[in-house]
């Protein structure tokens, strides 16, 4: 009976799971609707024993299924290897191609300051790349695992839309590399034609197409620019709905997966509020909703749980702390909040023994960047933690249930 990944099919995260599966012989369906179309964006792994959550941690979990493929190395030190690459994939290329990438896409808005310093950080990751492949064929031994699927699918929306010839010229190696790995028939099952970017690099999607525009879309952007009072307070009830809709969701994600790993502490990201710290309060309270299991759509449920969250916009990280009164005896919500806000030079900007808030500006000057300090920060939340013995020690080699990066980025 064939698996079934509840995931977005276009995803470059879930690319690196249906490579693996390829490699291993796997059966995987991917069904719409389901966990993926309740939650919008958590990849599942569904099997007969249980669920796996997180792209990274589904990946793994499939290239461990067959050892003679070897997708997990050969043996340890090899398995070491492959996850040093995989984290230098999630934080030294991702996060910056991701703050480039995004932008074109039109996922979000370009800030400038933030481009100019993930090209740079772009560069520096491919260097390291390029160097290591001069002298490898593949990045871990000598065939194909999954550091090589992982890396190569991270830089696939990078290479299409951003990684111009000029850029790539000087990464002759991992050009190599790249192209020795599209052309094999697992990965051109799941990728297809990969068609390398040609012209100039590209900046924010919006910028480019400008030029381009017919009156009739100029006008109606204009139109949009001067909402009436009453149309902006519609908007702003739209959206705080669809917050509050975005957290209910989350909070159901969150009660489940803290109930399977046993924790009694969470910390992830949610988007809808974009870094609008009041917003992110909404949301959290949304996640704590007594929860209706009659519902059709549960909602909330996860008032049980301590738990920080964070929202990346333009101008700011927005950060939201929830210690509820039965754990406060053992983690203080204000002291929590602190140690992590301070971590990147953040404010408090509301404390209560239950609730607190405080943001961390976007600053270029001191490169720092919302979507690039997000991850380091809440690994921040959960250090604090697993120094008070709150969250379990990281432990790789863990074949039990996992959680992650892009689903839930804390674990």
């Amino acid at each position: 009976m064939p698996m079934k990944l509840y995931a977005h099919p276009d995803n470059y995260k879930t690319h690196k799971a249906l490579i693996a599966a390829r490699y291993v012989g796997l059966e995987i369906e991917t069904p719409k609707g389901g966990v993926a179309e309740q939650t919008g964006k958590v990849p599942v792994l569904e099997t007969d024993q249980g669920c796996i959550f997180s792209s990274t941690a589904i990946a793994r979990y499939i290239s461990r299924i067959s050892r003679p493929m070897g997708l997990y190395g050969q043996n340890l030190i090899e398995g070491g290897m492959i996850d040093s690459w995989i984290e230098f994939c999630t934080h030294e290329l991702e996060v910056p191609l991701c703050t480039w990438v995004l932008p074109v896409q039109g996922v979000f808005p370009e800030v400038p300051e933030a481009t100019a310093c993930a090209k740079e950080d772009v560069k520096k990751a491919l260097a390291v790349l390029n160097n290591h492949l001069l002298h490898n064929t593949f990045m871990v031994g000598h065939t194909i695992t999954l550091a090589d699927i992982s890396i190569c699918c991270a830089l696939v929306d990078g290479m299409k839309l951003v990684l111009d010839a000029d850029f790539r010229k000087p990464f002759g190696n991992l050009m190599r590399w790249f192209n020795l790995c599209i052309t094999q028939p697992e990965f051109k099952a799941v990728l297809g034609q990969v068609n390398l970017c040609g012209g100039a690099a590209k900046g924010a999607a919006p910028k480019q197409e400008a030029k381009g525009k017919d009156k009739k879309e100029e006008k109606k952007e204009e139109g949009e620019k001067q909402l009436t009072p009453e149309e902006l307070e519609k908007a702003k009830k739209d959206k705080l709905k669809k917050v509050i809709k975005e957290g209910g969701k989350r909070g159901v994600e969150i009660e489940g997966a803290a109930d399977m790993g046993g924790l009694q502490f969470f910390c992830t990201s949610v988007d809808l509020p974009q870094g609008d710290l009041d917003l992110l309060v909404e949301s959290m309270k949304a996640m704590n909703i007594k929860s209706d299991p009659t519902e059709e759509e549960r909602k909330g449920g996860s008032g049980h749980i301590g738990k920080m969250i964070f929202s990346a916009g333009t101008e700011q990280l927005a950060v939201v702390a929830y210690v509820p009164e039965e754990k406060q005896k053992d983690l203080s919500c204000s002291e929590w909040i602190k140690a992590v806000l301070g971590s990147q030079g953040g404010k408090v900007k509301s404390e209560s023994k239950d609730v607190c808030a405080g943001f961390v500006t976007t600053n270029s000057d001191k490169g720092i960047f919302p979507l690039k300090i997000r991850e380091p920060m809440i690994l921040e939340a959960n250090n604090f933690l697993r120094k008070k013995g709150l969250f379990p020690e990281d432990d790789s080699d863990d074949d039990e249930m996992v959680f992650g990066d892009d689903d839930f980025p804390s674990m």
